[in-house]
């Protein structure tokens, strides 16, 4: 049988490519940004950034299918968005990128193209797991890799799919699981999914299923987590012609599919970027408006924010308590609200640890920088309320994970701070730092 990695060689010397055992040491604050205490009088008009979780998504199909697909949107797509764009790019498809709208050329289920180079996936783990399946189905190596955040973002459940269905993969060790080299073709057959710490794996699967030929069982494992995103990709599936159905039982068949996208897509706005506009309406005192809400059915649970942390302020509710199972990404910017209101608790959000940060911590520890005080439990966070912030002494560490960061800035935009890795907001919103209205000391 011939050596399925011989090829390497033509990868510029990546069979030698050995994991590096990096050391422990102190961790890099990327730069810092000062930022002044103001008084905002006057009413904000806030935009949310387009969906990455939709845009994404999107892009993978229409990559895949063989016509061109027109993508509308409202805001600038964040820096995750743009990973899937120059990854795709560098597997031979073409996105013509406008100001409200991407035109994708699709090449086929089997017209991706061997990158040159490493596909780099930036901060995007989303990116990273749907293209460390898609790579696999090609009888070539592939080298994909990311940032430093994402290189901590181990996902074993992902190499174990690609070994149970035959394709080979290297990866790192230690602090840094990535870069992944991947090496298909991968084949129909048999596979257990842990579903307890996040749904992407399953995602993957089912959205590179049109270029295999064959069914793949999925046994699911564990309580499943942020299963809105996993149901999104079935509903995104089948609007290209997919007959899968995902209703969370023990075992499912993932069936392939001929992808016929629509000639226009509309990507709704990201819902989770209002506990933003929230913050800092609750911080600042005054009046911000949404200009660009999406419907619930677009929001992926985030529309919860419309009764625990929008108009109704829960004077009523003694012990506020809040499942973020299906909606994580709200729970730095929720425990800021949450700690200058009334309070409460926070759960379900297990799978928070394994974000860019430890999310739970790490919340908890920045918000004791801004002298709020919550308390940090297994799936969550317990937040007393009517608190008021107070102006760090020291550099507030955001710890690269952009959701930490926007949480602090709209503190700091009241009490001022020097937050560190000034630019990691641009990962889901390029143009947040401009809505609040910052002047640098």
């Amino acid at each position: 049988m011939a050596n399925p990695l011989a090829g390497l060689r033509r990868m510029g010397g990546l069979e030698d490519w050995q994991p590096y055992h990096a050391v422990i040491g102190r961790e890099a604050t990327g730069g810092s940004v000062p930022i002044e205490a103001q008084d905002i009088t006057t009413k904000i008009q806030w935009q949310l950034a387009p969906s990455k979780s939709h845009m994404i998504r999107w892009l993978l199909l229409a990559a895949q299918g063989e016509k061109e697909v027109t993508l509308n949107f409202s805001g600038t797509p964040g820096e995750d968005v743009d990973s899937m764009a120059r990854c795709l790019s560098q597997l031979g498809v073409a996105i013509e990128k406008n100001e409200s709208q991407w035109v994708v050329s699709g090449v086929g289920v089997n017209g991706f193209k061997r990158p040159i180079s490493v596909l780099n996936c930036g901060n995007s783990g989303t990116t990273l797991r749907l293209l460390t399946i898609a790579a696999a189905r090609l009888n070539y190596p592939i080298m994909l890799d990311g940032d430093h955040t994402l290189r901590k973002r181990h996902s074993e459940t992902l190499l174990h799919i690609l070994e149970y269905l035959g394709a080979q993969v290297s990866h790192g060790t230690g602090l840094e699981s990535l870069p992944y080299l991947v090496h298909g073709p991968m084949e129909p057959g048999e596979v257990t999914l842990d579903v307890s710490r996040s749904s992407q794996p399953l995602s993957s699967l089912l959205l590179s299923m049109p270029a295999l030929e064959g069914e793949i069982r999925v046994n699911l494992a564990g309580q499943g987590v942020s299963r809105l995103h996993a149901q999104l990709s079935f509903e995104l599936a089948g609007k290209t012609g997919s007959e899968n159905q995902m209703d969370w039982r023990p075992h499912i068949k993932l069936k392939s599919w001929v992808v016929e996208c629509p000639d226009v897509v509309e990507i709704p706005s990201d819902r989770s970027l209002q506990a933003f506009a929230i913050l800092y309406q609750s911080v600042q005192g005054v009046e911000v408006e949404v200009t660009n809400l999406p419907s619930d059915e677009d929001s992926l649970g985030a529309e919860i924010l419309a009764t625990c942390a929008g108009g109704q302020m829960l004077s009523d509710v003694e012990e506020f308590k809040i499942d973020l199972r299906d909606s994580n990404d709200l729970l730095p910017p929720l425990a800021a609200i949450l700690a200058l209101g009334n309070g409460g608790t926070i759960t379900g959000a297990s799978h928070a640890r394994h974000k860019e940060s430890n999310r739970i911590e790490k919340t908890a520890e920045l918000l004791a920088q801004f002298g709020l005080t919550v308390t940090p439990t297994e799936d969550g966070l317990e937040i007393a309320g009517e608190q008021t912030p107070s102006s760090p002494n020291k550099i507030v560490k955001t710890h690269a994970d952009h959701r930490l960061w926007m949480t602090a800035a709209c503190l700091a935009s009241k009490v001022g701070a020097t937050l560190s890795h000034p630019n990691c907001y641009a990962v889901s919103d390029p143009d947040f730092i401009n809505k609040l209205k910052f002047t640098s000391q």
